[in-house]
């Protein structure tokens, strides 16, 4: 089978590092070769449909892509809803909306190590030995790595959606989401956890519904999406500077984001025709410190049908595009594109159905 061919081929991938320990807590720390490997792609499947979600799995040794890779490590359907993961140390997290856990994965096998029970968990991020959730509910919930266990909920807002972890501090976006008729005027901002205590120290004023945020590498910026309200408010992207007494400012119009490890900024923009099943799809890469456009109309040569999120490669600078097939087809097959770091089509892959994002490992 093309599952048990992968599975043999993550396994002579993988460098086991051996390391000495004392008693003391360690701090995973990401490896120099993360992005080398291969990738995770989180198949949000289609919860109403009654269709659970997936995990596929790629190597990048033998270009193999195996459907369904988590269900075949571990005998078990990975639940309703994953969302976006991280990979933390040597585990992935996985959060799983629907079906209210976070799984805990061996990074090389996608063996199930723990599975930790918390509400409506929507995004993960890692720091300090920790991993930070973001729970529907209002609150973010700490992880410890060395437990799995969750050892503080801290209240932050009405429905956090997005993670990021950036010097000491996780920030969570606040997007009040379920308040569309009121004009999510309990969000419009960002709330700053501690990592070291797990308290709530503050918020950052932000745009409307914001969503996804994202850290840049090089420890300068914060960028998140503020979504609007999908009618006369349009998506865009705003940029925190904590070094900044965070300042923040409009960087781009758009609705997905994602940063490179030499600070370069993609930022996609998309515009839904429902009766034509067709999407409308600009693109552009960014200077993170000037905003200065460096490569224009990313993706416009071989457009992705209906993007869901876009991803950049750590170790390559290549984008990484999960996308269904039209903006009719969120309970079908999507499609994995992949991008050299100018926009130059080099490969695609058939994921499951409705891919909302990609682990790197």
């Amino acid at each position: 089978m093309k599952t048990c061919k992968l599975l043999a081929a993550f396994l002579l991938a993988v460098t086991v590092l051996a390391a000495c320990s004392d008693d003391s807590p360690s701090v995973p720390q990401p490896p120099v070769s993360a992005g080398g490997a291969g990738v995770y792609v989180i198949n949000q499947g289609n919860y109403y449909g009654g269709v659970s979600g997936t995990v596929d799995a790629l190597s990048f040794a033998d270009s193999t892509y195996a459907d369904n890779f988590f269900e075949s490590a571990n005998g078990i359907s990975v639940g309703d809803s994953p969302q976006q993961g991280v990979a933390y140390g040597s585990k992935i997290y996985i959060p799983v909306y629907a079906s209210n856990l976070v799984w805990v994965l061996d990074k090389a096998t996608l063996n199930i190590v723990a599975s930790v029970t918390t509400n409506g968990p929507e995004a993960v991020c890692g720091a300090g030995g920790y991993v930070f959730i973001a729970n529907n509910d209002g609150y973010v919930s700490r992880l410890d790595t060395l437990t799995h266990a969750i050892d503080r909920r801290e209240e932050v807002g009405p429905n956090p959606a997005g993670l990021a972890a950036l010097d000491g501090k996780v920030y969570a976006t606040i997007s009040d989401g379920y308040n569309y008729d009121d004009g999510y005027v309990n969000g419009l901002r960002v709330a700053v956890v501690d990592v070291a205590t797990g308290e709530k120290t503050g918020d950052i004023a932000v745009g409307l519904n914001p969503g996804q945020i994202v850290a840049e590498p090089a420890g300068r910026y914060l960028f998140v999406v503020c979504r609007g309200n999908y009618d006369d408010v349009a998506a865009k992207v705003q940029r925190i500077a904590p070094e900044e007494n965070n300042a923040v400012t409009d960087f781009a119009g758009g609705g997905m984001v994602a940063v490179t490890s030499a600070g370069q900024v993609a930022v996609v923009s998309m515009e839904a025709d429902y009766a034509a099943n067709k999407a409308r799809v600009t693109s552009n890469v960014y200077d993170a410190r000037t905003g200065t456009v460096v490569v224009r109309n990313l993706l416009d040569a071989n457009p992705p049908a209906m993007p869901a999120s876009i991803d950049a490669n750590p170790l390559t600078g290549e984008w990484y595009v999960c996308s269904d097939k039209g903006p009719n087809d969120y309970d079908k097959r999507g499609v994995v594109y992949v991008y050299s770091r100018n926009g130059s089509l080099l490969r695609t892959y058939e994921a499951g159905i409705h891919p909302v994002g990609v682990i790197f490992r």
